[in-house]
């Protein structure tokens, strides 16, 4: 079997080659819909979900924290500078006899992303690289996606997705965990900025500062950090505040974060903070 998954790589290996030898969009998207039918295919194969597809250098292979499923994740530069993003899902450990499913990419027909509720035939398109476990209230399991987008020549963005599964296994993004973030009814988070900046949005141990406390023996307010795995991200702004709305100028703020933690179900909102400790 092991002979067989080598094979197959190596063929789509060459499949993958000749997606960006194309000399237009069409023909680009055409060829990776035929590459992505052949992994589809592959990823039935016995012992796939545990083989590592390493020669596969363009295509990223995300596992969840939990070894429930992995994805497999690609994108398409597109002429106009934008791109245009394809993803499979294969299920491993107690759910390994679902069917892998195939992610449709229609970010360039949603009008309000941020409130956008969507489904494997409905996806805002992305490039992810990072999964991060957590409960819903209900104790349902879902997941936070961390990932990029190259929006045109101008403006890229990151993203903050909310992945849950329904019981046939079909995926659905967009969830209200944020409530306390801008008007409480985000289902993901979309940070614009400009392509030739570069921004930091990821999930690790951060120290950050408590309310102040009176201390009667210092006679003074004293503030106890405390250090928490969260998701942080640079404050963006323009670089002239004339310009505010207009993306392509949105730059990190020098040594300013925000960040998001997990508590009693819900990733709550962590104004500016210092993030310049490890």
């Amino acid at each position: 079997m092991t002979f067989r998954l080598k094979k197959t790589e190596q063929e789509l290996k060459d499949a993958f080659i000749g997606i960006n030898q194309g000399d237009t969009d069409s023909t680009r998207l055409a060829l990776s819909l035929d590459f992505e039918k052949q992994f589809r295919i592959a990823l039935n194969l016995q012992g796939s979900a545990d083989y590592t597809w390493d020669s596969l250098k363009y295509v990223a292979k995300i596992e969840s924290p939990d070894g429930l499923f992995r994805l497999y994740n690609w994108n398409v530069p597109l002429i106009n500078g934008g791109n245009r993003y394809f993803c499979l899902v294969q299920f491993r450990g107690r759910i390994k006899k679902l069917l892998p499913v195939a992610l449709t990419d229609h970010s360039d027909s949603i009008p309000e992303p941020g409130s956008y509720r969507g489904d494997s035939l409905h996806w805002y398109g992305a490039l992810y690289y990072k999964v991060i476990p957590f409960e819903l209230k209900d104790k349902k399991n879902a997941y936070i996606l961390l990932g990029w987008d190259g929006i045109s020549r101008e403006i890229s963005s990151k993203l903050i997705e909310v992945l849950t599964f329904r019981n046939d296994g079909i995926p659905e993004f967009g969830f209200p965990v944020f409530p306390d973030y801008l008007d409480g009814k985000c289902l993901r988070i979309i940070f614009r900025y400009a392509s030739t900046a570069g921004m930091n949005l990821r999930y690790q141990l951060q120290t950050i500062p408590g309310k102040p406390v009176w201390n009667n023996k210092k006679r003074e307010y004293t503030t106890d950090s405390r250090s928490r795995w969260m998701i942080a991200f640079d404050h963006l702004v323009p670089i002239d505040p004339q310009l505010e709305g207009q993306y392509k100028f949105y730059v990190p703020a020098s040594e300013t974060a925000e960040g998001f933690i997990y508590e009693n179900y819900r990733w709550n909102y962590i104004k500016e903070f210092d993030a310049r400790n490890p």
